[in-house]
This record gives C-alpha cells, structure tokens and sequence, in this order.
C-alpha cells in the first residue's frame, strides 16, 4: 500500500462534514416553523429576519444546498476512490464505493437530517449566514437551475404553507397533547368553519317563528313578550309574508306605561332582509354596522322563511348562549347503547361528530336536518312509525306535529340485520 499524505485525510473528512451541513441545513429550513420564527424576530433578533426571508425563498435555498452537497460528495467518492485504490490496488474501487456510500449515507445524511428535523429553528438560526454565503455564490447556476426548472413545471398558484384542513388537524393534534384546552380547540375549530356557514343553516324557521301582526291588542302583545321572553319580535302586516318591522320589549314596555293603546307602528324598527344563502360571516357585519339585531330571511318571492338573530351567529362561535327565560333542550337523548333520540331540526353531521361516527361529508352536504333527510329520503310528509336505512343505521319518525317532524329515534344494526330490512321493504 502506497503512502497517503495526511492532508488527504484531512480534506476528506471535511468534505463528509460540510455534506452534512448541506443535508442538515436543507432539513432545517423545509421544516422550520415560520411563526416561532417570526416570534423570534419581533424579539429583536436579526438572524431570524433572515431565517424568514430564505424560507420564503425556499426553491434558491434548496438548489443552493443541493448544488454544494453534490460538489462535495462527488470530491470525496473522488478521493474516497484515490485513497482505496492506493491501498488495495483495482479492488480498491469497489471496496471505495461500498464504504463511502455507507460513510456518507450515515454522516452526511441520516444524522444531520435527524438532528436537524429535531432542532430546526436553532440549527438554521445558526447556519443561516453561512447558506446565504453559498446561495451569493452559486447564484449564477441557481438563476440557471431557476429557469430550467420553470420550463418543465406549470406556473400556476403558489400552494399555500399550509391548508385550511391541515390547520384544523394541527388544532386537533395541540388538543390531544394538551398545548390546548378542549373548549379552545373547539372554538378555534368554528371560527375556521364560520366563513363556510350560511343562514340557511342556523335560522329560526317560519313555523317557530313568534310575530305580532302591526294591529296586535297591546294586552296581547305585552303577554307574549312575557310567555315568551323574547326581547324583540317581528312585526308583520296582514300575514308573516309581510313583515314591516321589529318591536323591542324595551320600547314596547315604556311606550306602554305611558299608553296602554300604544300602536306597535309608532315604536317597531326598521328591519333587515337577507336571501337564505347569505354566509353569516357578511351578515354579521352587515348586522353591526346597522345596529340591528335580527334579520328576516325571505326567498326570491319575498316570502319569509325565517328569521335570524345575532345570538344566533354568535353561538357558532362559542356555542350555545342560555339566559334565564331559555329552557335547555336536549337535541340527543342516548336511549340505549345502540338507540338514540334525536331533534328533528338536528343537523345530521353534528349527531354524528358528538358520537365520533365516521361519514362521507358529501353525502349531507345539502341536508341541515333530520327532519330534512327524512322528508328528502321518504318524499313525503311521514307520519309516526316511518323509517328508512342508511349504512348500518335505521332512521324512525317518532313524532310529527302540524306536518312537522318533532323527534326522530335513530338505530345502529348489524349490517345483517340492514340488509334484511332493505329486502324487506
């Protein structure tokens, strides 16, 4: 075997050293957390404000480190080779190959990466000048590599750091390690599907709506306010079809210690009519800034359907809001381990999220009720008694009141047993 001179060595094992610094550093910089790191930079340091600026340049980093990781594991193959076809003679270049590869794959790669994954912001807080010196320097063949590289890729929308849906499962995972509390997660997790809901969904239908008609007996109106504790109703002229306006408890009350005949026209307010497929992100908005606090959903016949309050939109961000006058209803009552009762103005979806049920999300994305499913899968106005199946579960209508399905008592089967009823039926 010939001699080697030491300095061989020497540079070999910076080669190995510096391509651990390229494998670790392209780790650290596609796993940094950009918010942590921007936490770092409003606290002053100037490293970080660097750090952001590279990430978000992320394709000249990457062909930077790429660039210098092949430059130097080809020189220490290189050398690698020299060395071992020194002492073992044209063997030399097989034994150079397997050795290097496992060097290499263990120093270069496996270890920097690993430590780099666990330590992301400090190792790239600490490199980042160095890549940004290699980046300066290989400038030349990035705006190359840049190019070419455009050539062969769409241009087309930047997708962004990271999704609505990977944010929520992020929420979901801070919840079970315990960095949030439960009732954050959740509100967290509705002010995301806030943007998404429409009126539809959460108003008050017709049918459950209390009106006083504009000629209403003051003596009847001041008993409703009563029995029903509602701080406002709509006024309507001639049938709910027609509402023209909205009186206040406040305002009806001291109108009527000073007249007893007071007329409902000289106190109502002004109201808002909003279409059905209106987000209550916009009419929430729209409620602040005209100061009202309902809004009577129409359709485009101008028929009312509904009306919507600002509580309402409230409680899908924090949940729901009890004051003195409610009574807490129970929209699902566990009859058994398999039997549920369920409200028919319950939406199908939260049902199922309450008793962690897994469901194609397509299948209710028009249904807001079960009342709704039932009439839509029946195609009539059911009475008591009627059922129909999904899946492994058997839906029963328990109670109809005035056309209108009260309560519902849902039923898990053996997926046997389900498909007999389907025969059956």
């Amino acid at each position: 075997m010939g001699d080697i001179p030491p300095l061989i060595f020497v540079l070999l094992v910076f080669l190995i050293a510096m391509s651990a610094f390229f494998s670790g550093t392209e780790t650290a910089f596609a796993t940094v957390n950009r918010i942590r790191m921007k936490n770092i930079a409003a606290a002053g340091n100037k490293k970080a404000n660097k750090v952001i600026r590279i990430a978000d340049e992320y394709d000249r980093a990457l062909s930077a480190l790429l660039i210098g990781n092949n430059i130097v594991n080809i020189a220490s193959a290189s050398i690698g080779t020299v060395i071992f076809t020194t002492w073992f003679g044209p063997s030399g270049a097989g034994i150079s190959t397997l050795v290097m590869t496992i060097v290499v794959l263990i120093f270069g790669e496996i270890l920097p990466k690993t430590y780099a994954k666990q330590n992301a912001e400090s190792l790239a807080l600490r490199v980042v000048n160095i890549l940004d010196f290699f980046i300066k320097l290989f400038s030349p063949l990035i705006f190359l590599f840049l190019k070419l590289t455009s050539l062969v890729t769409r241009n087309g929308e930047t997708t962004p750091s990271v999704t609505e849906q990977e944010l929520k499962f992020i929420i979901e995972e801070s919840e079970n390690e315990g960095v949030l509390e439960q009732q954050e997660s959740e509100l967290v997790q509705s002010a995301l599907d806030f943007d998404e809901i429409t009126v539809e969904e959460i108003l008050t239908p017709r049918v459950d709506v209390v009106a006083v008609e504009e000629q209403e007996d003051p003596e009847r109106v001041k008993s409703l306010f009563f029995e029903e504790g509602y701080s406002r109703l709509p006024v309507y002229s001639g049938s709910i079809d027609h509402v023209v306006g909205v009186v206040h408890n406040k305002d009806f009350f001291r109108a009527y210690v000073q007249n007893q005949q007071v007329s409902l026209n000289e106190i109502m307010q002004n109201t808002v009519y909003v279409p059905p497929k209106k987000l209550i992100s916009e009419l929430m908005k729209e409620l602040q800034r005209l100061k009202s606090h309902m809004a009577i959903v129409t359709d485009q016949y101008g028929g009312t359907i509904g009306i919507i309050t600002l509580e309402d939109i409230i409680e899908e961000l924090v949940g729901e809001i009890w004051d003195e006058s409610d009574e807490e209803e129970t929209p699902v009552v566990k009859l058994s381990e398999n039997r549920y009762q369920v409200s028919g103005d319950l939406d199908p979806e939260d049902f199922f999220d309450e008793i962690d049920y897994d469901y194609p999300e397509q299948d209710f994305e028009e249904l807001n009720s079960f009342a709704g499913w039932a009439l839509e899968t029946l195609e009539r106005i059911p009475e008591p008694g009627a059922s129909f199946t999904y899946r492994d579960m058997e839906i029963l209508v328990k109670e109809v009141t005035d056309q209108r399905i009260v309560t519902l008592e849902v039923i898990f089967h053996p997926k046997e047993e389900i498909t007999e009823k389907i025969s059956e039926k």
